[in-house]
This record gives C-alpha cells, sequence and structure tokens, in this order.
C-alpha cells in the first residue's frame, strides 16, 4: 500500500536524519500529522512482529487474525504498545535512516519497555518491586510469600486485568506450585496467602500507600460483557455448550467474588462497612449488561431494599470479616 503524505514525510525526514528534531520543534498541528504518519507505518509492523505472535501464545487466534478481531484488553496493550514506538521513533530518530522498517524492528523491544516503565510512573508504582527487609521479616522470609510480595505491587502497576478477581490468582496458583511443588492448593488458598501478604504490608500504611493501593486506584475495574461479531450484531457461540442458568450461575459467582475482594480492599483502609458493601455491590453488579433482566438486576432491586440490604449486610460481613480481621 502506498504511503499517505504523513507516512511519506516521515520517511523523508527520517532519512535525512532531522526526524526528531523536526518533531521536537513543531507546532500541536504539525506534531499531529508526524504522529498520524509514525502509526501509519509502525501498526502493521507491530503486529506483524509482536501482537500477533503474542496472540497465538495466549491462544487468542480470533485476536491474532487482525486488528480488527483485537478483543478490547488485547487491543488496549496494542494501542499501548503502537503509543510507546511512535513516541521513540519521533524522539530517538536522530541519525539518517535508510531502511525504516529495519530500524524499527530492531528496537521495538526496547520501545515498549521504556513506554511500560513510563505507564508505571505515571500510575505512580515502583519501576521494580522490591522486598524491603520489614516486609521480609513479617512474611518470616517464607520464599513464596516474598515471591508474592513482588507479584503484588508489579500487578498493581500493570494495566492488566484479571477478569471479576482483583488478582490473577490462576496464574498465581501455577507458580505457587512450580515454585513450592505443592500441586493441591487451588485459588482459595492462594487467595488466602494474598491477603497474608496484604495484611503484612498494611504494617507500612504509607508504604501500602504508594505501592500497592495508589497504583491500584489506577486499574480499571473489569466487568463482564458478551463478545460479540463485527458489526455488533449478535454474540459469538460458546466454546463449549453451558447451560443458561449454569453460565448465569457461574457469572454471578465471579462478580460476587469480586466484590468480596473489593470489599475486602477498602475495609482494610478503615472504610465504613456499610457505605462500602453498598458502593462496591452497585458498582460490580451495576456494571454489568443485564438484558434478560435477570442475575445482576434481581442482585441490585435486593440491594436498593433497605431491609433486604440490612440481611444482605450482615451476611457479606460474616464472609469478609474472618478476612479482614
Amino acid at each position: 500500500m502506498a504511503d499517505s503524505g504523513s507516512s511519506a514525510e516521515i520517511r523523508r525526514l527520517a532519512a535525512k536524519g532531522i526526524l526528531a528534531k523536526e518533531y521536537d520543534i513543531a507546532e500541536p498541528e504539525r506534531r499531529s500529522y508526524l504522529w498520524a504518519g509514525a502509526a501509519e507505518i509502525i501498526t502493521p509492523l507491530l503486529f506483524r512482529r509482536v501482537t500477533r505472535p503474542l496472540e497465538q501464545q495466549r491462544g487468542h487466534y480470533r485476536c491474532a487474525s487482525g486488528l480488527k478481531g483485537l478483543a478490547a484488553d488485547c487491543w488496549s496493550r496494542f494501542t499501548d504498545d503502537l503509543e510507546a514506538v511512535v513516541r521513540h521513533l519521533l524522539t530517538r530518530a536522530v541519525v539518517p535512516i535508510e531502511n525504516l522498517e529495519a530500524w524499527l524492528t530492531a528496537r521495538l523491544h526496547a520501545a515498549m519497555v521504556d513506554g511500560y516503565r513510563r505507564r508505571r510512573g505515571e500510575r505512580g508504582a515502583p519501576q521494580r518491586p522490591r522486598v524491603p527487609g520489614w516486609l521480609a521479616d513479617e512474611l518470616g522470609h517464607d520464599g513464596w510469600l516474598l515471591e508474592l510480595a513482588v507479584a503484588i505491587p508489579e500487578w498493581a502497576g500493570n494495566e492488566s486485568t484479571a477478569g471479576y478477581s482483583l488478582w490473577p490468582l490462576t496464574s498465581w496458583s501455577v507458580r505457587r506450585a512450580a515454585r513450592t511443588g505443592d500441586h493441591t492448593a487451588d485459588e482459595g488458598v492462594v487467595a488466602r496467602e494474598v491477603e497474608v501478604v496484604l495484611a503484612a504490608m498494611r504494617q507500612r500504611p504509607t508504604w501500602y500507600e504508594k505501592n500497592v493501593e495508589r497504583p491500584l486506584g489506577h486499574k480499571e475495574a473489569p466487568v463482564w460483557t458478551p463478545s460479540r461479531s463485527a458489526d455488533g450484531t449478535h454474540a459469538e457461540p460458546e466454546p463449549v455448550a453451558v447451560a443458561a442458568h449454569e453460565r448465569e450461575d457461574a457469572e454471578l459467582r465471579g462478580l460476587a467474588g469480586r466484590a468480596v475482594e473489593l470489599i475486602v480492599l477498602r475495609l482494610g483502609r478503615g472504610e465504613d462497612p456499610d457505605h462500602v458493601v453498598f458502593e462496591v455491590l452497585h458498582t460490580v453488579f451495576g456494571g454489568v449488561s443485564d438484558e434478560g433482566g435477570s442475575g445482576p438486576e434481581r442482585v441490585l432491586s435486593l440491594i436498593d431494599d433497605p431491609e433486604r440490604f440490612d440481611l444482605i449486610l450482615a451476611r457479606v460481613m460474616a464472609v469478609v470479616t474472618p478476612q479482614h480481621g
């Protein structure tokens, strides 16, 4: 495909070795023009060299089929990487570049790492989380708990989400098995261990707020939405046939688990239980598409009934109090 005017301009300036200088002194409109040209060149290269192989490794075959097939989370990762590589080109191209694609290919990884670190910095997250001595002492220098103590702030500071869960318990369960040799522990065990580490971290409130709570507050809360076809007219069929009531029950359990984790997190900050439970349940269950008028909608109607909410509050506190206390 022939270059547009803006991408042709990028190649011309890069070949002369003045692209970065030109971008640095450009007016906003000119900068936008050059940014668009750089993105046009980088988009197919980035998808072919990085995104497609990565999505294939993840088993996201539809995402690997092309840009239009990228799911929301995968598209978000792609645009973050695209922004990082475009920024790298427009600020680092200070020598004549004859083969722009080859120059970019050699720098894709470094540009993406720089972008990742910059985004972590914007979120207030540490670049390379480490376990301070006081926290290692609190955790009894247990190898797996120390690994979690690094994984928690690392996860809090990135853009990824874990479905309905606040933490990626499934992948951490796999890491736990590899670390400890114990293949019997499920996600519930790991969830309790996460709470042990969080409780230890909260012994230093200022450290906890800076390294976990603040960056975690920037993470987008995931909600469930059905996948749809390219024209948005219908949901894709599930890969495995599941009865409607089983699917609904699974969705409600997932939402409930997400709500409990958020409630425990906020109670740990000393917030008012009545306010926390009401707000979290409304946020989690109210953010779900409920076209059939069942499931989450029923939960919301119960929450909005003052008498029933008192019962719900009592039951929720009975569940979270052992974890919180």
